[in-house]
This record gives C-alpha cells, sequence and structure tokens, in this order.
C-alpha cells in the first residue's frame, strides 16, 4: 500500500523576485584626464583614486515587497539600483531578478528625443519585451494617466521636465512589471501628479509586484514601503520594518552635526589634484533659531541662507596664482543647474594662504526655489588656469516646500487678473450649477463635506448674478 496515497504534493516555493550576493562596485576617480590609445602606447598611466560604492551589498527581496532604499548622498542608493536594473555591471558578486523588469532611474531614460510621445511610447514598450498589440491595447491608459494627450505627437524633446518623467512613469506602471525601480525623479511632478503615482505604485504591490524605491522624501516611504534598507558608505547599516529604518537612518544623519540652525556636509570622495581641500561645507540658517537634529526639514521657499566653504591648501601655491571658490545648486532629475557662481566669475581672486592656513568664503544667498529636493557641488581650484584642486559633488543636500499650486524650479511671482463678463468662483465661494455656466469641478462643489447650497458663502465670487436669479 503506498504511504503517500491520496496527499496532495506540496507546490514548489516562490522564488524571490531580487537576490543581490556579495555585490561589489568599485569606480576610478581620475585627478586628471584618462590617457588616450597613443599616450598609453606611449607608456603614460592616469593616476586614479578607487572608490567603493558598494562593498558586500547582500539583500533578497521576495514578491510583491514594497523596499525603501535610505542613505545620504554618496551612500550608494542608485548605484544599487542601476545594478539591480543591470545597466551597471557588478564588480563582484551577483544580482538575480525573477520577472519583467521596469524601471524609472533618470529624467527621460530610454526617450529617443526626436521620436514623438507616441513612437516613444512604442518604443519603450518594446524594449520592455511587449508586443504591439500589447502597447496598443495600454496606449489610452498610459496616455490618460500621464496627462499629455495634447502633445502625444510632439517630438519629446519640446516636452517640458514634468511632462517627461509622467510618461516614463505611465509607460513603466502600464506595462504590466513584476518589478518596478524607481529613483528619485518623480518630485518634479506636481502635487497631484505624486499623489497619483503613489496610488499607482501601491495598487502594484498589492496585486504582487515588487516596488524597489529611492526616494529623499522620507514622507513618501513612510506611506508606500512596508521594509526599508538603510545605506551607509557602500554598505547595508539597517535591513527592518520602515519605520525602524527611518530611525536609524536620522541617528545616522544626526551623528556629526554639531550646531543647530545648520545643514552640514557629508563627506564624499574628492576629485581634483588635492593641493588644496576644502575642508567643511555648510549651509548657515540666520533667521532660523534652530533645527531639530535627525531628519532635515523642507525649507520654506524664500528663506535666507549662508553656503559657508572652508579650505586649506596642502602644497605651497603662493606664485602659481589666484584661488577660486565656487558651487553649484542643481536638482538631481535635472540635466541643467539651477545656478552656478564663482568669486573669479565676480572679479574677487584669493590669495593661495601657507599650508596648513584655514580660508573662509562665505555666499549670502536666497533660496527662491519651487519644491523640490536640491544638491551643492563645491569646487575649489586655480582662478587663472582652472585647474581643480578639490570637487566635492552632492556636498550638500537641502529640501525646500513652495505653494503647492506652483509647479518648476523658481517661483515667478506670479498673479492673477481675470477679464471674463461670466464670472470666476474662487474655491471658497460656491458657484451656480455648470447648465447655469458654472466649472464643472469645484472645490466647494466636489467636497462630499462641503455646505449646502443655502448655507455655503457666494459673496465670493465675482461675475454676473447666477442665472436662476438666486
Amino acid at each position: 500500500m503506498d504511504p503517500f496515497a491520496g496527499e496532495t504534493a506540496a507546490a514548489p516555493p516562490t522564488p524571490p523576485a531580487i537576490v543581490v550576493e556579495g555585490l561589489h562596485e568599485v569606480f576610478r576617480l581620475y585627478s586628471e584626464r584618462p590617457p588616450g590609445i597613443k599616450e598609453r602606447l606611449q607608456g603614460r598611466r592616469a593616476h586614479y583614486t578607487e572608490f567603493h560604492a558598494l562593498s558586500g551589498i547582500d539583500i533578497t527581496i521576495g514578491p510583491g515587497e514594497r523596499v525603501g532604499l535610505i542613505g545620504h548622498n554618496g551612500s550608494g542608493k542608485s548605484t544599487l539600483l542601476k545594478c539591480m536594473a543591470r545597466i551597471l555591471p557588478a564588480d563582484q558578486g551577483r544580482v538575480v531578478l525573477n520577472g519583467r523588469v521596469a524601471t524609472l532611474l533618470e529624467l527621460g531614460a530610454g526617450f529617443s528625443p526626436d521620436l514623438s510621445g507616441r513612437e516613444n511610447i512604442y518604443l519603450n514598450g518594446s524594449i520592455l519585451g511587449l508586443s504591439r498589440k500589447q502597447i496598443t491595447a495600454a496606449f489610452d491608459s498610459i496616455v490618460d494617466f500621464a496627462g499629455v494627450r495634447d502633445f502625444i505627437d510632439m517630438p519629446v524633446r519640446n516636452y517640458s521636465s514634468g511632462m517627461y518623467v509622467r510618461l516614463g512613469f505611465a509607460i513603466a506602471v502600464h506595462v504590466d512589471p513584476d518589478i518596478l525601480l524607481v529613483d528619485e525623479v518623480l518630485s518634479v511632478g506636481d502635487a497631484a501628479f505624486q499623489q497619483k503615482s503613489m496610488s499607482a505604485m501601491k495598487a502594484l504591490a498589492e496585486s504582487g509586484k515588487t516596488v524597489v524605491l529611492v526616494s529623499h522624501d522620507l514622507a513618501a516611504m513612510r506611506s508606500l514601503c512596508q521594509r526599508g534598507i538603510v545605506l551607509n558608505h557602500g554598505q547595508v547599516a539597517f535591513d527592518g520594518p520602515i519605520e525602524q529604518a527611518l530611525t536609524h537612518y536620522e541617528r545616522i544623519v544626526a551623528g556629526g552635526r554639531s550646531g543647530p540652525a545648520a545643514v552640514e556636509h557629508v563627506a564624499h570622495a574628492s576629485e581634483g589634484d588635492q593641493r588644496a581641500r576644502i575642508t567643511a561645507v555648510r549651509l548657515e540658517l540666520p533667521e532660523h533659531d534652530g533645527l531639530p537634529r535627525g531628519r532635515p526639514p523642507a525649507l520654506p521657499s524664500g528663506t535666507k541662507a549662508r553656503l559657508a566653504v572652508e579650505a586649506v591648501c596642502v602644497e605651497d601655491l603662493i606664485g602659481e596664482g589666484g584661488l577660486t571658490v565656487g558651487f553649484t545648486l542643481r536638482r538631481p532629475d535635472l540635466p541643467s543647474p539651477v545656478y552656478e557662481t564663482r568669486t573669479s566669475w565676480r572679479v574677487t581672486y584669493l590669495a593661495p594662504p601657507p599650508p596648513g592656513t584655514p580660508l573662509r568664503v562665505v555666499f549670502d544667498l536666497q533660496l527662491n526655489l519651487l519644491t523640490g529636493t536640491y544638491v551643492v557641488d563645491v569646487e575649489l581650484g586655480n582662478a587663472e588656469t582652472d585647474l581643480v584642486h578639490d570637487l566635492r559633488r552632492e556636498a550638500l543636500e537641502l529640501s525646500v516646500e513652495a505653494e503647492p499650486y506652483d509647479v518648476g524650479i523658481s517661483p515667478l511671482g506670479v498673479s492673477l487678473t481675470v477679464d471674463n463678463p461670466e464670472g470666476i468662483w474662487p474655491p471658497d465661494s460656491l458657484p451656480p450649477p455648470p447648465e447655469q455656466g458654472g466649472p464643472r469641478v469645484h472645490a466647494l462643489r466636489d467636497d462630499p463635506d462641503r455646505p449646502s447650497r443655502e448655507s455655503a458663502d457666494t459673496s465670493g465670487w465675482v461675475g454676473p448674478a447666477p442665472r436662476d436669479g438666486r
């Protein structure tokens, strides 16, 4: 008699969505231009240092998990995500993926600028393994989600940054991926699109898909992710529930911060010949009594700030020309800098101090920026030869929060004047119904908790009396 008669064979275990084993990623930081083929044949070798972006990462992510990668700039988050997407080959170790992968790592990545939005949808869908029939079936949904129907046949090189990322994200979530990898690119969308994006990623995860998110928006991490992986200097510092991960990250950020009302430099690999070095970078906020330790808050648009850069000469540079100190403010999701200046551009030349003597330069500025995450690169060099002594990329990171109805980079102080004989209805006054000329969408009318028409305040609307005489 068969002892196993009547028993059902156990189903095979579900394989993990992502497996990262012993992953190392090493970059070369050249102190000068790498030699060409001719120079190599002549025996010239470039001088470089090795920067270990990832050092022995071991991670297993199961199907349907929503995982946030958390860490300061330079901790290895984006590098790890690119290795997961197989954009970067592993120098050591391996990455195993089970399922179709959709990525949104850089603004416009995978788009051909001379093709239209329509053509790029079909191109991206084909790259992700979909047939033309499948892409056609999802086409209208992609276009409506991205909100670019009026521009769908326009070359994407003419798209704004917001349109770029909306279309890229819409394609990524509508190709039915098993794994969605998203880097810090959603800050260019307005508040409504960011909320729609989060809802789409939650829906993917709840349907059994895997989502891995890199973002400096910790509120978004709390809302979307169940699990947090904290990276610090290329290694996993914590892996566990999202709230515990955020607490661990806050402890890392708080460590080494010397005082309130300042955002301090986090050490990164330097570029340049290192004959003079940047020793400290601080963003001081003279109008703030103090910033809480831990998570840096979003600064209000228009905040006055003071960027302080401290440097020291390692070698004797006297007689080689003046020094220049400068900074670049940029947003990681945009190709062009928001602002850039140098002391030499402002006809201010700095005499090199003796080796070991500190030098301090302070830039007073006003953060006239719209909502987003920004980073600051700081450079120290020779004002006459443009030779770079020290360059610190992403020396500082700051978040700015502006009014929710403005989208872009800089507020333009826009005021609104409307001349319409049929009237306008501000959001705090109840307009007539659409059949009497009122707008179809209105805050009070669409709010289920709004007051009744009889009790609503109609004194704020501008225009003729409602056509029904009330």
